[in-house]
C-alpha cells in the first residue's frame, strides 16, 4: 500500500515551515511514499518566494512535496490575528476538500496545524484513515488551549478577569499578565475554545518541541491523571525541533556583510514575517541600537500604530515604502557598524553565521527554535499571540534570553541599549550563551532520536 500524507498549513511562515519540515521527515524517515502540502495564504507570490527550494514532481517522482497554494485574499477579515487566521482557514475548507479529493492515490494520513483544526472535518468526510494536528508552537500553549476548552465559561472568565494564575494540571501556571492581553483572550474565547475542543477529536497530536525545552509539560500530557485526562486519551508526541536548516551556499548581501565581522559581534534584529512596531517605538529601537555601540543587522518594516501583526496582512506597503520613518541621519551615522534590510532577510542563515552573537526577537516559536538550534541567546520582545508566554519561557525557565518589559508602553532607548549589552557583552551574557549552547547540543540529539520514535511506526501501521 502506497502511503500518502496530506498536510495543511494555515497562513504565516511560522505555520508553513514546521509543516514543510514535517513533510520532509515523513518522506525521508517515516516510510511515506508521497506528501502533499497545502499552504493557505493571502499572498501566493510572496509565499512561493519565502518557501525557497522544494522538491518538485520533476526532480523526484518517488518522494514528492507538492505545494498547492490556496489564495483567500480579498476577503473582509476583521478582528484579532487569531480570528483573522481562523476565518481564512474556515473559508479555505471547501478548496482544501476539493483539492484533497483530486489526489492520487487517496491520502491515508491527514495533518493540520493548530489553527486549521476546523479542517479535520475534511478527513472525516473523505474517510481518510488517520487525522492529526501539528502544534507549531509550544506544548505549554497547547496545554493552555485544551485546558481552557475543558473549563466551564464562568470559571474561565473568573481567571481572565482576575489577572491571576490559571493552574494547569502538571504545568507551570499561566499568569494572565504573561499572555499578551487578557481582554484579547476574552474576545478570542470562542475561537480558542473551539480549537481546544477540536484538537481532542484527532487521532494524535504532534508538537514542535522536545523534552529539553518542555519536559514538565510533556510529562503532564503523558500522565492520564493530568493533561492526559484533558486530552481524553489522544496521544501527544514531541517531534521538534522542526526548523528549516540553513543553506550553506546561499548568496545574500547580509551574509556577505556578516563575513566581514568578528565572531559573535553582531546582534540580529527581526520581529518575524508579521511583526510591526509603532512609529515612536521604531525610533526608540533605532536610537537604542546606536546607543549600544554593538554591530547590528536590522530587518525593518514600516510602522503600524494599532496592530503589531500588521505586516502579515500589508505586504505591498512593506516592499515599497522608503525608510524615512527612521531617525534623521541614522543610516549615515551607523553605516560602518550596522546594516538595515527592508522587509526580509535569510534568518536561518543569519542565525547560523558565526558573526551573529545575539537575536532581538518577537519570540514567535519558530524564531525561538531557530535561535536555540544555532546556539544564539535572545533579547525577548513579544508583540502578539502567545509570544509573551514564549518570552517568559526562554527568559525565566530556560534562561537563554533577556526579556524586555513591554508592559509599560514604549521601551526606551536606554533600556534597549542595556538589553543588547546584557546579551552581547562577554561577561554579562556568559551564562545565557552557555545555557543556549547546552540546549543546542541537547535539541540536536533529540532531533535525531525523534526520527525513530514510536509515532513513526504509529503513522505507518494500518
Amino acid at each position: 500500500m502506497e502511503i500518502h500524507g496530506a498536510l495543511v498549513a494555515s497562513p504565516g511562515m511560522g505555520h508553513a515551515v514546521p509543516i514543510l519540515e514535517l513533510g520532509k521527515h515523513l518522506l525521508n524517515h517515516h516510510g511515506f511514499d508521497r506528501v502533499t502540502v497545502f499552504l493557505v495564504t493571502d499572498d501566493v507570490p510572496r509565499s512561493k518566494s519565502l518557501i525557497g527550494k522544494t522538491l518538485t514532481e520533476e526532480e523526484d517522482p518517488k518522494f514528492v512535496i507538492r505545494f498547492i497554494q490556496l489564495d483567500v485574499s480579498g476577503q473582509d477579515l476583521t478582528g484579532s490575528l487569531l480570528t483573522k487566521l481562523a476565518e481564512m482557514m474556515r473559508k479555505a475548507i471547501p478548496q482544501i476538500k476539493s483539492a484533497v479529493m483530486e489526489l492520487e492515490p487517496k491520502p491515508s494520513v491527514f495533518v493540520v496545524d493548530l489553527l486549521g483544526t476546523e479542517a479535520l472535518i475534511v478527513a472525516k468526510e473523505l474517510e481518510i484513515m488517520k487525522k492529526h494536528v501539528l502544534v507549531t508552537t509550544s506544548a505549554w500553549f497547547l496545554a493552555l488551549t485544551v485546558y481552557m476548552a475543558s473549563l466551564d465559561e464562568g470559571t474561565l472568565f473568573k481567571h481572565l478577569s482576575s489577572n491571576g494564575a490559571l493552574l494547569i494540571p502538571g504545568c507551570t501556571p499561566v499568569k494572565f499578565d504573561r499572555v499578551q492581553d487578557p481582554s484579547g483572550y476574552v474576545r478570542e474565547l470562542a475561537e480558542s475554545q473551539r480549537i481546544g475542543l477540536e484538537v481532542v477529536t484527532a487521532d494524535g497530536v504532534f508538537v514542535n518541541t522536545c523534552h529539553s525545552l518542555e519536559s514538565v509539560t510533556i510529562r503532564s500530557f503523558l500522565d492520564h491523571k493530568k493533561l492526559g485526562l484533558v486530552m481524553k486519551g489522544v496521544p501527544v508526541y514531541p517531534v521538534g525541533p522542526l526548523v528549516r536548516p540553513a543553506e550553506p551556499d546561499l548568496k545574500h548581501e547580509v551574509l556577505d556583510w556578516l563575513d566581514l565581522q568578528a565572531k559573535e559581534s553582531v546582534v540580529y534584529v527581526s520581529f518575524g514575517s508579521g511583526g510591526s512596531l509603532t512609529a515612536e517605538q521604531t525610533m526608540e529601537l533605532a536610537y537604542g541600537l546606536e546607543l549600544s555601540g554593538f554591530r547590528f543587522v536590522w530587518v525593518v518594516r514600516p510602522p503600524a500604530e494599532d496592530d503589531p501583526s500588521a505586516s502579515m496582512f500589508d505586504k505591498a506597503t512593506n516592499q515599497t515604502e522608503p525608510l524615512d520613518f527612521l531617525p534623521e541621519g541614522f543610516l549615515d551615522r551607523t553605516k560602518d557598524v550596522g546594516l538595515v534590510v527592508k522587509t526580509w532577510a535569510p534568518q536561518e542563515e543569519i542565525l547560523a553565521h558565526e558573526a551573529t552573537g545575539g537575536f532581538v526577537s518577537h519570540c514567535g516559536w519558530n524564531s525561538v527554535l531557530e535561535s536555540i538550534v544555532n546556539g544564539v541567546p535572545m533579547i525577548a520582545w513579544p508583540l502578539y499571540s502567545e509570544q509573551k508566554m514564549n518570552a517568559w519561557l526562554v527568559s525565566e525557565e530556560l534562561k537563554i534570553a533577556a526579556r524586555v518589559d513591554v508592559g509599560n508602553g514604549i521601551v526606551k532607548k536606554e533600556e534597549i541599549a542595556e538589553m543588547v549589552k546584557r546579551v552581547m557583552d562577554e561577561e554579562e551574557g556568559k551564562e545565557m550563551r552557555e545555557n543556549v549552547m547546552e540546549l543546542k547540543k541537547k535539541t540536536a540529539e533529540e532531533a535525531v532520536k525523534n526520527l525513530s520514535t514510536p509515532q513513526a511506526a504509529y503513522l505507518t501501521q494500518y
